[in-house]
């Protein structure tokens, strides 16, 4: 038994949108070929394990009937979701096997059989109870979080989305529910999709303070990262004190990822991972479960998402960049903007209902 296990199937290349498209399966395939390269390096700490589809079922517990049915036709027929999301036929099995591989993880985690699981291809934060887009068809954050809810009666769970875009759909599914913190750190929503993710976007009825949205300005790199985690994540954490950490986001905040404008480098990766292992050793026995799967630069994003994995095992080796850094990178002028205007309004939205921000 290793101690992270990493769910992956070579079936996950499949989940592709088609050539000239930002999201190929390929991007799965040449992760694991890097990270094979770990293994061999500590065989001891990582087991690599075949997951299984998930069900309509399971399915259900969280889309809307009608939304998978929707799916399964336009996918049969070939067609779209929204302009950004094909479907073409087997993509309904596709987003299925994704959805099996982070219930199999959950699971896994609660019957002692690993301390972490990462979800290789995991992370499909845009997709709502009745909606997909994105690159997003089912939100197997939502469906793992809602079987640990139901089924382990599990009533703490801290999601952390560090996903460059805003996990708009896990968000609205989980907008009013108490048991579930959802911290979203991600590029300011007026410069990237889906145009969410304010500040003011806190959880409403009972769940109203366990939204947390925290955008970042455009260059935004490791030491305004550093600043969010020790300011907004890791106090919050410490007085929800969760009983299970779940990370969504791959290496789209790269300061060379194609589709969005943050600066993060290796160093800042492992530095994410290390933060995850840390809480999650400190605050809930070490559980904890790992998505990802974004990331559109194909240079960096196997480097980026290994140098999560090793942050979570608690190794401190920092990968090469095999793109330079670029000038504007960590500028401080961003790290003041962020503790003001964002920290800040954010600390004072959210003082009532958290006592570490009064």
């Amino acid at each position: 038994m290793g101690e992270i296990d990493i769910m992956f199937s070579d079936e996950m290349g499949k989940y592709d949108f088609g050539p000239g498209h930002p999201f190929r399966g390929d991007r799965f395939t040449n992760f694991i070929e890097r990270f094979r390269e770990e293994l061999l390096r500590e065989r001891s700490r990582f087991e690599i394990v075949e997951p299984r589809y998930a069900t309509d079922e399971e399915i259900l517990t969280v889309h809307d009937p009608y939304y998978v049915e929707y799916v399964k036709k336009t996918a049969a027929r070939g067609g779209f979701l929204t302009l950004d999301t094909p479907l073409s036929p087997g993509m309904h099995e596709q987003a299925k096997l994704v959805v099996g591989a982070a219930l199999e993880g959950a699971r896994r985690i609660m019957n002692g059989k690993a301390s972490k699981a990462v979800v290789i291809g995991g992370g499909m934060h845009h997709a709502g109870v009745d909606y997909g887009g994105g690159f997003c068809i089912y939100n197997d954050v939502a469906i793992a979080a809602k079987m640990l809810l139901e089924k382990y009666k599990l009533d703490r769970i801290l999601i952390l989305d560090t996903d460059a875009h805003a996990g708009n759909g896990t968000e609205d599914i989980f907008y009013e529910e108490p048991r579930v913190l959802f911290i979203s750190i991600h590029q300011d929503p007026r410069t990237l999709y889906p145009g969410k993710g304010f500040v003011w976007e806190i959880g409403s009825g009972e769940g109203e303070g366990y939204t947390v949205c925290v955008p970042l300005p455009p260059g935004s790199g490791y030491n305004v990262y550093t600043l969010v985690m020790d300011e907004v994540v890791v106090p919050l954490a410490r007085e929800f004190k969760p009983q299970i950490i779940f990370r969504n986001g791959g290496s789209d905040p790269h300061f060379a990822d194609t589709l969005t404008n943050l600066g993060l480098s290796m160093k800042g990766f492992n530095m994410l991972g290390r933060y995850i292992r840390e809480m999650s050793e400190e605050l809930c026995g070490g559980k904890e479960l790992d998505f990802i799967g974004s990331g559109y630069n194909p240079i960096v994003l196997p480097n980026a998402w290994t140098s999560i994995i090793l942050g979570l095992a608690g190794i401190d080796r920092i990968l090469p960049e095999p793109i330079n850094p670029p000038s504007w990178l960590d500028d401080p002028g961003l790290v003041e903007y962020t503790k003001s205007k964002v920290v800040g309004e954010l600390k004072s939205l959210l003082k009532d209902y958290w006592d570490c921000f009064r």
